[in-house]
């Protein structure tokens, strides 16, 4: 199989890049590097047989998309707070740009397969658990352009998957310190105290996990359309608990709210019996040493990890 990874080397890329590599797979990518400055401790199973890198890097360069059997979408503007920055940016990476390639490659391979990674905040303020056939309620440009993105692909009478992940969380080559469990581990690094600023219900996902999830999705024939992707369902205050007690950091009582509405968790028992998954090999939280984990490789920048919001305004200005 050869396979076409677009944003390759962000937090889940590289993840995603080693687990189809151990499938057999050719693995092509091809990515803009706008988070390269966080890029530690690549190496070769992260990184693709082929690949085109940097901000002149352009689909043109690659090979025709219609000899990829499948193409695996990761490149959007990648979380509700900095997809309100610029909402045009937001529409056009993760709807437009990504449903205008497919369409393409359909065209040139009409029996290939596009997975494309959805959002588990397209359930908005739910407060339930939501299954794949829940009534989304989108709060914010990032996710709104998910659920349209999902509301295209269920029109396509073609091969395709799409995964709403839970938020992401644990060590990886281009670590991240602005999801929730590993900001909280870089608030307890940094600050020895940690501030939960809400108590929402939050479904969660280990980075590596979503590697293999997506990898599965692109390699296994039978799977097709919309799942949810966590391994847990918690609160905010119960990660908040469990990262002080794996790190010996103060951990303040949750006093009031910060305004976000989002409140959602989901079923994942559809992936799990169709992805024949069991639930027990899934990191989770609350093994203290998956912590330690992420406490060790956030030390290893020594301070030194920009949030993405911080380089995506960059970026736009």
């Amino acid at each position: 199989m050869k396979a076409l990874v677009v944003g390759h080397r962000g937090f889940i890329g590289p993840m995603v890049v080693k687990h189809l590599k151990h499938a057999g797979a050719t693995v092509h990518g091809i990515d803009e590097g706008w988070y390269d400055e966080s890029i530690r401790g690549l190496n070769a199973e992260h990184i693709p047989h082929s690949e085109r890198n940097g901000n002149n890097a352009r689909f043109a360069d690659i090979d025709a998309l219609g000899t990829y059997d499948v193409i695996v979408w990761l490149a959007a503007v990648s979380n509700d707070h900095m997809g309100n920055l610029d909402e045009f940016d937001t529409y056009w990476s993760n709807y437009e740009l990504p449903k205008m390639k497919a369409e393409d490659f359909w065209d040139r391979n009409p029996n290939g397969r596009f997975v494309y990674i959805s959002s588990a905040s397209v359930y908005g303020a739910n407060g339930d658990i939501a299954k794949e056939d829940t009534a989304t309620d989108p709060l914010t440009a990032y996710s709104k352009s998910k659920v349209k993105m999902d509301e295209w692909l269920t029109q396509q009478e073609r091969s395709w998957v799409s995964l709403r992940l839970g938020t992401l969380w644990g060590s990886a080559p281009n670590m991240r310190r602005d999801l929730v469990v590993n900001a909280f581990t870089w608030e307890a690094i940094h600050k020895k105290h940690i501030h939960p600023q809400s108590e929402a219900k939050r479904p969660i996902l280990n980075v590596d996990d979503a590697g293999w999830i997506i990898s599965l999705g692109a390699i296994l024939p039978a799977v097709q359309g919309i799942y949810n992707a966590c391994s847990e369902n918690v609160t905010v205050t119960q990660l908040a608990d469990r990262i002080g007690n794996a790190t010996g950091a103060e951990v303040s009582p949750y006093t009031g709210s910060d305004g976000d509405k989002r409140d959602y968790w989901m079923d994942n028992s559809r992936l799990l019996y169709h992805f024949e998954i069991r639930d027990s090999e899934l990191a989770k939280t609350s093994d203290p040493r998956e912590i330690t984990q992420v406490e060790q490789t956030l030390l290893s920048y020594e301070g030194s990890l920009r949030t993405r919001t911080e380089i995506y305004k960059e970026g736009l200005e």
